[in-house]
């Protein structure tokens, strides 16, 4: 056995929350996913000492989590096969990785096809480490090929998990202050729907970009004016109160050295948005401004400061706003590859609750991955929810909602190394 390090407040998170239904977000299809084609034949012998290089370079690529310890091993061959038979697009896009397995990367290669699928356990990946992973096992190539070897990794995995633990200690008194007044009294409103269970994706808006420029014309950023336009039309669906319940990740690379890391460097927060949210912008923008501060906190203790905080059915809705990372094209050596299909864990009515997942597609316009259990929040009542998303955006043109200046948030943004 090599080195240990804690588990990161992510990890410890979705340990938490997998008790609920086990085996769900530890289980073989938590994975985040890719699949490239090449125009041109590789060398199937350098692409497996790249493979090799690869490991030997990012603790992450050998370790596996044991509770609340990661496991790095020294030595790990990597999990590298190559695919005789003609698959199916969902059979190349989807494959199963172990938790427990020896390493959180699976890589299958087709010489027929000139297709390679990176598929990484989500315990030890998000998006940005999946395209990392990418961009570094094509340069280890390229090295292999002749090319310059690539710069040396600025941070490992394990020392980002101890970095976080450290200011989660030294701040834990001031967040558990700011949690307690964010979330202990307010007043949550339920809903009441059922439906079957559903998955599915849809387009929301034709154009990503309107979002962002009615975010700026509203001195908001496009999260916080997607959340107070969400809960503005559900806000029609709930009981009463005076507040929605969301769960959130943010994207906390907030040092240098862990800015070209692998490694899920997200961190599970709860908000509280009022029903109202449209009408004062500037309390959304300064709650999830906070939220982001304060978010290195045990998120499984928020939970906990409202007994409300759960809604019917199960967990409070998950809405995330996933930036765009995809490549378009990476060179191994003389051979392009670009990739063509790239996926989280595939779709799953075991979800709890409701999960609204928007990022931007490939030809430019948002769309929205939404699963649910159908408690609490039913198909038909989401789907009325977002058919009102594009006229609600439309209707904001330049006018204003309310909230403090660009500058000002921008400038909070920044403060927020927490």
């Amino acid at each position: 056995m090599g080195r240990t390090w804690p588990a990161s407040l992510l990890q410890r998170s979705v340990l938490w929350l997998d008790r609920s239904r086990p085996g769900l977000l530890t289980g073989p299809w938590f994975t985040m996913n890719a699949v490239v084609r090449f125009d041109g034949a590789l060398d199937l012998q350098l692409l497996r000492a790249a493979a090799e290089d690869l490991l030997a370079r990012h603790e992450l690529l050998r370790t596996r989590l044991d509770g609340p310890v990661q496991v790095v091993e020294d030595v790990v061959e990597p999990d590298f096969s190559v695919v005789d038979d003609v698959l199916g697009p969902a059979e190349w896009l989807h494959t199963p990785v172990s938790s427990s397995a020896h390493t959180p990367l699976k890589l299958r290669f087709s010489p027929r096809e000139r297709l390679l699928s990176l598929h990484v356990h989500h315990l030890l990946s998000d998006a940005s480490t999946l395209w990392r992973v990418l961009d570094d096992l094509a340069a280890l190539y390229s090295a292999r090929c002749g090319a310059a070897a690539p710069a040396a990794p600025t941070g490992q995995y394990g020392e980002f998990a101890v970095y976080e633990a450290d200011l989660m200690r030294s701040g834990y008194a001031e967040a558990q202050a700011w949690w307690c007044r964010a979330l202990g009294d307010v007043r949550f409103a339920s809903p009441a729907q059922s439906s079957e269970p559903f998955a599915s994706r849809r387009v929301v808006l034709p154009d990503a970009t309107l979002l962002e420029s009615r975010a700026r014309a509203q001195r908001s950023s496009p999260f916080a004016l997607l959340l107070a336009l969400l809960t503005d039309a559900m806000a029609g669906h709930v009981s009463a109160g005076d507040h929605l319940p969301f769960a959130t990740v943010f994207l906390r690379r907030d040092h240098p050295r862990w800015r070209t890391m692998i490694g899920p460097c997200l961190v599970p927060v709860n908000l509280a948005v009022p029903l109202d949210a449209c009408a004062d912008l500037r309390l959304v923008n300064e709650h999830v401004i906070g939220a982001q501060r304060y978010s290195r906190f045990p998120w499984w203790e928020t939970m906990r400061m409202n007994p409300h905080y759960a809604q019917p059915g199960g967990f409070p809705p998950f809405v995330e706003l996933v930036p765009q990372l995809r490549p378009g094209t990476v060179s191994f050596g003389p051979v392009s590859a670009t990739v063509v299909d790239a996926a989280g864990p595939p779709d799953s009515v075991r979800t709890e609750n409701l999960g609204l997942r928007f990022r931007s597609a490939v030809d430019g316009a948002l769309v929205t991955h939404m699963s649910g259990n159908g408690n609490g929040w039913a198909r038909h009542v989401v789907d009325d929810v977002l058919d009102a998303l594009p006229g609600r955006v439309q209707e904001l043109g330049s006018g204003q909602l309310g909230g403090s200046s660009a500058e000002s948030v921008s400038r909070s943004l920044r403060r927020a190394r927490w």
